[in-house]
């Protein structure tokens, strides 16, 4: 699907399901709203936009800054091999309307799978056992010890043996009583998952040197700014404000380009930032 002109294309494809926070709908885009401005595309990718029931100002954009500090830390955790399998799909953009009536809503990679398998199954001698996910200990483990906490809201509601927000592609190895490694955790909501700030400061900061080492100065220092505008509810001087839009716009332009798989992905012609709609002030 080739981009047009310069406001892109946007095709409706299906629902994908209501929660307690939010209406997933899958559309197939080349334009990308969000901080730091819109992004076209050449290539359509297959986005998740959810839909925020909150009217507060600037829930979109706290929804995709909850979701980029996740994905920039597991790019940490991946790289230096905590685990072998990326598990965070990636953040898009984010809405923030105050037109005729509030919308809030944030963009990010749809996860093709299935949703819904049993945490305990038979084994081979008829017993119930637990099953386990291929890199699920390493995963919880090493997010909750940086104030993530990524266990929540992962069991149906009125089933808690079924899973839930995990998204696997193949089931259980013949034989064995675990699943396979392609599998991804989605729902990065406030009831979904938690985040300590304290914690995550802490990280921050102490392992500074190693952060930017893997992940360069500049997605440090914007992760670190994102940090700041979540605890400080937005309340941030306007050049930190501005170094953010920035930032995000730099690392959402090079995530969509990683992302597609045509040349670059983007349409020199029609990609820019600092579409003022989008604003973090």
């Amino acid at each position: 699907m080739q981009a047009t002109d310069t406001d892109g294309v946007i095709e409706f494809i299906a629902e994908g399901g209501n929660g307690s926070e939010a209406r997933i709908i899958i559309e197939l885009r080349t334009r990308f709203p969000g901080i730091g401005g819109n992004i076209i595309t050449n290539e359509g990718a297959v986005t998740a936009l959810r839909e925020e029931y909150s009217p507060i100002p600037k829930t979109g954009h706290f929804m995709f800054l909850r979701h980029l500090i996740v994905k920039k830390i597991e790019d940490y955790f991946f790289r230096t091999r905590v685990y072998k399998y990326s598990h965070i799909p990636r953040p898009f953009g984010s809405i923030s309307g105050r037109d005729d009536k509030p919308y809030e809503a944030y963009l990010y990679e749809w996860v093709f799978g299935d949703e819904g398998f049993p945490w305990q199954v038979m084994d081979n001698d008829g017993h119930l056992a637990q099953l386990s996910l291929h890199d699920w200990n390493e995963f919880v483990g090493i997010f909750n010890s940086v104030g993530i906490d990524l266990l929540l809201d992962i069991t149906d509601p009125d089933d808690g043996r079924i899973s839930k927000n995990i998204i696997y592609q193949f089931n259980r190895f013949p034989g064995k009583m675990e699943m396979s490694s392609i599998w991804k955790r989605i729902d990065f909501g406030f009831r979904s998952i938690t985040i300590n700030y304290e914690k995550l400061s802490k990280f921050f900061t102490d392992s500074r040197k190693e952060l930017i080492n893997v992940l360069r100065i500049e997605r440090y220092e914007m992760m670190t700014l994102a940090l700041e505008y979540l605890v400080k509810r937005g309340k941030m001087s306007g050049i930190h404000i501005g170094k953010l839009e920035v930032m995000v716009g730099d690392y959402r332009r090079a995530t969509l380009s990683h992302f597609i798989s045509r040349g670059s992905g983007l349409s020199n012609s029609a990609a820019f930032f600092g579409d003022t709609t989008d604003s973090l002030i």
